[in-house]
């Protein structure tokens, strides 16, 4: 319950007078946390911390306006919590965060309140820089370019003469299957369009021109479906999209025009028509399922054998592995020729771990392990859905951000974070709120190396959500096959989409643009958002050929600072600095300011952003630096429209659904 003191309590954790640091912390970091009041007749303020098996107390001391402790952050990483009692008059009130958030400016409450985070992470963390500083591309092999040769056809009869249903779209402007083959009851993703490994590297050329550094490939290995997570076989490039020959010739040119490829690794479970699991006998070698003596058998739970396992979401063609079992573990991840070596040392320099949730964390640790063992610049990054420092699952706290488990993860609240705004659901101080938490909340090498997706193969189009405000899940296949976006809604879902782009390129982490996106591509949901490759209405293929090239250019831009504002409910704004020669990781790195605001408004507004006024994580020491650059006229990077800093003021008149981006120094 909230009581009447706000105007005189206050401890706002994303400012530095009262959080120094600011942030997430090392392990052992000294820490000073201050609280101001201005009621007189205060008795005495307490620190309450907890987590991770600990809780402590500790009594503030009075130093002019504030009341202020110093302390070490724990020694073991972990989410700690925190929160102040404050007694008045021979009373006690309690001070913790509001609005739903984890920190910046709290309430006061008459019991014990929701808490402040601070993410205590590994002193040894560290994530390679090359990652860092990169633009991703992700591709759906099956949909990207075919080859001019038979790969894919032939990849055809060797899935026909195992006895797999196929469909083969001659015509690349073919749809998706989404409805069950002739005579049969269930939807089977096992339409192909040939897609190949080849196609992909014949279009390495445009990647780069787009300015990417980083290609992400979902499944590659042999599999009964066009998706590819139900392995087959881990050691074989899938027939259809060439072979190893072809992944190694792609990873050898990727990395002469300075791309490196990451791989989908999908280790949770297998399929069930594989060489592991063998339900369909579609292999001649004893398989979990149809010998009990098999090699593999104890790699899965049976309830009762042969017909009753443990599968992935209860699907019989996605039987679970037990990752503690020691056979399973020697073959995927230990063994000198294991998976994840034998693909590093192939040219992959790393893997998007599917479904991490589903993994536990001391495996996790064993995968990270192995691979920087293989490869020290290889990186690994977790699918998770959800903020990946306060993650429970499985009725564990996770911890994939603390250091030696996870580099990176699918940073989906960011995607939904930024539609909203766009879209109209929220608003820019949300926005700003939402950047400011995550800025907060992670660890600085997780949080720069954040996976910065738009769109995935598992969620609609960016291009589709910003054209049209409809919940995907809400419809069947069928009517999203039949659905219609109109121009006029298409139009000003590429204008928003521009807007999501600037945003993307300009923020902490890596952009991840997916297929086609950038040609402006729409789809729902699975298989509509995985149609194949091709030209579109309202092509922004220029604008994100130019944000990757502002991106690229400046370090400020890729490891620098950042500042967020929100002067104005449609207008949000990002600044990006790297000041003295450091960036925000502690690396050397050239100078540089720059500016980043969009208008999400059908209509023109005029906004002014104030540099030099108390902002959230805005270095007191840093904007005395940045001052005498915050005072001169600098011109917009995209349009070349000039703007004036006047004393650290920016005034302007923003266009309607429209965006600058300014360097400044």
């Amino acid at each position: 319950m909230l009581i009447n003191y706000r105007k005189e309590m206050l401890h706002d954790s994303t400012l530095c007078e009262f959080r120094d640091p600011v942030g997430a912390v090392t392990a052992g970091t000294l820490l000073t946390l201050r609280f101001r009041t201005r009621l007189e007749n205060v008795q005495g303020v307490y620190l309450f911390l907890f987590g991770e098996g600990r809780r402590e107390e500790y009594l503030l001391q009075q130093s002019d306006e504030y009341w202020q402790v110093q302390i070490s952050a724990p020694v073991v990483s972990g989410v700690y919590w925190y929160y102040f009692t404050v007694k008045v008059g021979g009373k006690l009130c309690y001070y913790g965060t509001g609005g739903g958030r984890t920190g910046g400016m709290g309430c006061v409450y008459s019991a014990p309140p929701p808490a402040y985070q601070i993410t205590v992470y590994d002193p040894g963390f560290e994530v390679p820089a090359w990652f860092q500083k990169s633009v991703m591309y992700q591709i759906f092999p099956d949909r990207f370019r075919r080859s001019n040769d038979r790969t894919a056809e032939k990849g055809i009869e060797y899935h026909r003469s195992r006895g797999r249903q196929v469909l083969y779209h001659e015509e690349w402007e073919e749809r998706p299957l989404f409805t069950p083959m002739p005579g049969e009851k269930n939807y089977n993703p096992c339409d192909y369009f040939g897609g190949t490994l080849k196609g992909i590297e014949e279009s390495l050329g445009y990647l780069q021109g787009l300015g990417v550094s980083v290609v992400y490939l979902n499944p590659v290995f042999e599999a009964a479906s066009n998706h590819r997570y139900n392995t087959a076989d881990y050691f074989s490039i899938d027939p259809v999209l060439g072979t190893v020959a072809d992944f190694e010739s792609l990873c050898r040119r990727a990395s002469s025009l300075g791309i490196r490829i990451i791989l989908d690794g999908v280790f949770s479970h297998t399929g069930s028509d594989s060489i592991y699991f063998n339900r369909e006998k579609t292999y001649e070698g004893p398989g979990a399922a149809n010998h009990p003596e098999s090699p593999y058998c104890s790699w899965y739970s049976f309830e009762h054998y042969p017909d009753r396992y443990r599968c992935w979401w209860g699907f019989a063609s996605l039987p679970e592995v037990n990752e503690h079992d020691p056979g399973w573990q020697r073959f995927v991840i230990k063994d000198e020729n294991s998976v994840i070596r034998h693909w590093l040392r192939a040219g992959a320099k790393g893997y998007r771990l599917d479904v991490a949730d589903e993994i536990p964390d001391d495996v996790l640790a064993m995968m990270h392990r192995a691979a920087r063992e293989t490869d020290p610049e290889s990186v690994i990054i977790g699918e998770v859905w959800e903020d990946a420092t306060t993650k429970y699952s499985y009725g564990a706290k996770r911890n994939y951000a603390l250091g030696g488990m996870l580099d990176s993860v699918t940073n989906y609240p960011l995607r939904h974070a930024v539609i909203g705004f766009l879209n109209g659901v929220s608003d820019a101080c949300d926005l700003k709120n939402f950047l400011v938490d995550q800025a907060a909340n992670y660890p600085r090498p997780m949080y720069y190396a954040l996976m910065n997706l738009l769109s995935s193969h598992d969620i609609e189009r960016v291009r589709t959500a910003l054209s049209v405000r409809i919940d995907p899940h809400e419809l069947s296949r069928e009517q999203q096959a039949s659905f219609r976006i109109s121009d006029s809604q298409n139009k000003k879902g590429s204008r928003r989409q521009r807007l999501a782009a600037m945003l993307q390129y300009c923020l902490p982490g890596v952009p991840c643009v997916y297929y086609g996106d950038e040609k402006g591509m729409n789809g729902f949901l699975d298989p509509f958002n995985r149609e194949p490759f091709t030209d579109a209405p309202y092509d922004m293929t220029g604008d994100y050929r130019q944000l990757a090239q502002l991106r690229n250019s400046a370090d400020a831009l890729q490891t620098g600072r950042v500042v967020f504002f929100a002067p104005h409910s449609d207008c949000i704004g990002v600044l990006r600095y790297v000041i003295g020669g450091c960036d925000a990781l502690g690396r050397p790195a050239d100078d540089g300011v720059y500016f980043v605001a969009i208008n999400r408004a059908d209509t023109a507004r005029h906004v002014v952003f104030d540099f030099l006024g108390r902002n959230p994580l805005f270095d007191g020491e840093h904007q005395r630096l940045l001052r005498p650059v915050l005072n001169r006229t600098v011109g917009c990077m995209m349009s070349g429209n000039q703007f004036t800093l006047v004393e650290g003021l920016l005034e302007m008149k923003m266009k309607a659904l429209n965006g600058v981006w300014l360097k400044i120094a």
